[in-house]
């Protein structure tokens, strides 16, 4: 009796922090729609509060730099003569990703109760037995739900297909060349959502570069996949009887195929219900995002009238997903901070100079110079949240000589090749804890190729555009 009383008093507290982390997320969009001063004041002691309680249970790391770089943004706003207004800017300037990285995992809500998953896992173990089938599969399905369902798409995909036993080599080659296109490029994702804020480049403005090029990489990891199983000799397995084309699985594959056809309708039907709200009404991108990641599971269970599984879903949400959020929260919040506060320092006016005649002597090499900064960093064990931020806000494509979309494709790329090679990246961890393999073998031993690839054809494509 005691340890249940001790055990439900323990839970009071993250049930608070869930609360107050999603409250401040719907007053960033009560914020943004009265735009008004008093709320900012409201707004900012809520971020501040959350970030007192997240930074206690964050890692080690992203705990000690996100205090680093607080303070630091915090001193120099008092140095500038801004130590209210700047700090205050500084707390918000990230807020709209923050957002969006908390509340795009409820879109995934209505997509379990319908039973999609089964559908996946379907098909996943009817071509488990043809190698080249099951990374195509694999890569193609992360391709396609990642935009909406984000790192949780791994983590989903794995749990309904485990019990087929891939092997774990197959598994990181298929996870992480599937998810380093969806970086690339989809707009419900933090990466390309933080540098399109910053560099002020509309949606529909980024996609016909950036998404080329993350089809360009989804064919050329699927090729070199290929040839990978060619150079090792491995042959499909072909020995097991395939059920699948027993009278019975035939109506049950069309059942399946009727889902997963409605799947791939609902994921264009949400996208392209965001580049439409963000043509008509000029709203921020990631605004939009947030609102239609409450909108969608909320209209659906209106037409659908399935409230009880909706609030069993979003109650686990709350429980379970929401207070593991605590190292992106302090880091966005602390680099935006920092990231403001260097606007206008002479440290700034460096690094604005520096990258400017990196970029006079040759674009070529301010592009490799890029990708290497983000790498290196990135690979010792700072997120690319921190790098590509203080990078970003120090960019102007005109004194680069270069669009701002160009130099947004750039920094996608970095991103991308760093979440697969960093083994101290959330997505390198998780597939390399998924797979309870090393975070150097899951990037570089047998990715690695699949990277120097990625890097010369990302280099030349990106110089070619600019």
């Amino acid at each position: 009796m005691l340890q249940t009383k001790m055990m439900a008093r323990s839970k009071e507290p993250v049930q608070a922090k869930s609360t107050l982390i999603l409250s401040m997320c719907f007053a960033y969009i009560v914020h943004y729609l009265t735009n008004s001063n008093i709320f900012d004041l409201f707004l900012v002691v809520l971020c501040v509060v959350v970030f007192l309680l997240s930074i206690r249970v964050a890692r080690p790391l992203p705990r000690y730099f996100s205090i680093g770089m607080f303070i630091t943004g915090v001193v120099i706003n008092v140095l500038k003569g801004t130590p209210i207004e700047g700090t205050a800017n500084g707390i918000l300037a990230n807020m709209p990703v923050m957002s969006l990285v908390i509340l795009v995992p409820l879109l995934t809500i209505p997509f379990k109760i319908d039973g999609y998953f089964d559908s996946i896992h379907f098909y996943m173990e009817k071509y488990s037995h043809r190698s080249r089938k099951i990374f195509g599969s694999i890569s193609l399905f992360i391709f396609c739900l990642g935009p909406i369902f984000n790192i949780g798409t791994i983590r989903i995909l794995h749990e309904t297909i485990k019990d087929i036993k891939l092997a774990p080599v197959i598994l990181a080659k298929s996870y992480l060349v599937g998810f380093s296109t969806v970086i690339l490029w989809s707009p419900y994702f933090a990466s390309v959502a933080l540098v399109l804020y910053y560099l002020d480049v509309p949606i529909l403005h980024y996609i016909p570069i950036g998404l080329p090029l993350a089809v360009f990489q989804f064919v050329c990891g699927n090729l070199l996949f290929w040839i990978w199983l060619k150079q090792n000799k491995l042959r499909d397995e072909v020995s097991r009887i395939d059920s699948f084309h027993e009278k019975g699985n035939v109506v049950l594959e069309a059942c399946h195929r009727k889902k997963m056809i409605q799947l791939i309708l609902l994921l264009i039907c949400l996208i392209g219900l965001l580049f439409l709200f963000e043509f008509l009404t000029k709203w921020p991108m990631m605004f939009l995002v947030s609102s239609i990641s409450i909108a969608y599971p909320v209209l659906w269970s209106l037409t659908t009238q399935k409230w009880t599984e909706i609030i069993n879903h979003f109650n686990t949400f709350k429980k379970f997903s929401v207070p593991l959020m605590n190292n992106e929260i302090v880091l966005f919040m602390s680099a935006g901070l920092f990231g403001n506060a260097l606007t206008g320092t002479a440290v700034s006016h460096g690094i604005k100079m520096f990258l400017n005649r990196t970029a006079s002597i040759s674009f070529l090499l301010f592009i490799l110079m890029i990708v290497g900064i983000v790498l290196v960093f990135t690979f010792i064990g700072i997120h690319q949240i921190v790098v590509v931020t203080a990078l970003v806000t120090q960019m102007d494509a005109g004194m680069i000589g270069t669009r701002p979309e160009v130099l947004a494709l750039l920094l996608m790329m970095s991103w991308s090749m760093s979440a697969v090679i960093s083994p101290v990246n959330p997505i390198n961890l998780l597939v390399s804890g998924l797979l309870e393999k090393s975070g150097i073998s899951v990037g570089l031993r047998w990715n690695g190729v699949f990277l120097l690839v990625m890097l010369i054809i990302g280099s030349a494509f990106v110089y070619l555009i600019h």
